[in-house]
């Protein structure tokens, strides 16, 4: 069983590396991206069953607060690094081995297997697309970062009304 205190202390302790390599001192850590995933994705699933799409909160919120464990034991690494391994795979590997108790919500965000997945995959996009657009307003060059999160959110058809709200909301001006 993990110590979940070095977990947590861990994770608020890592910076979300891509970032630093943007030039931002004082980036954001992956427990701050994780505490904005949750809330993102409990929000986006209570305006779902207002609108009367039946969504999981709790699930929803469980799945979103897993969904970066594996980074206490692999830290933040930039896209480079991720894109010359599996990196699905290994954190896959660290989840089953570290979290087993949380191996099955993990699996949900990171092949989107049912709609929770999909919501907290969307929230975890849209928290970096929000997070891009924040860093944008304080001089730093995320344009690029900012136009190709947004065409991977748009992708997520049964949610653009969603996107189009917080992108009203967090990205004005932004070219969107």
């Amino acid at each position: 069983m993990s110590d979940v205190l070095s977990v947590v202390d861990t994770l608020c302790k890592t910076p979300r590396v891509g970032w630093l390599q943007r030039g931002v001192s004082n980036a954001e850590s992956v427990c701050e991206h994780v505490m904005l995933v949750t809330l993102l994705a409990g929000e986006i699933a209570a305006q779902l069953n207002a609108e009367g799409v039946e969504v999981d909160l709790t699930k929803v919120l469980a799945v979103a607060a897993v969904h970066d464990l594996a980074e206490s034991i692999l830290g933040h690494p930039g896209r480079e690094v991720r894109d010359r391994v599996r990196w699905e795979e290994l954190e896959e590997e660290v989840i089953k081995r570290e979290f087993p108790h949380f191996a099955e919500l993990f699996r949900w965000y990171r092949y989107e297997t049912n709609f929770v997945g999909r919501v907290v995959a969307f929230a975890d996009k849209l928290a970096t697309l929000i997070r891009a657009c924040r860093y944008k307003k304080l001089g730093f060059d995320t344009d690029d970062l900012i136009k190709n999160l947004y065409g991977k959110l748009s992708k997520y058809d049964d949610l653009a009304h969603i996107l189009d709200l917080y992108v009203a909301r967090y990205c004005p001006g932004a070219g969107l």
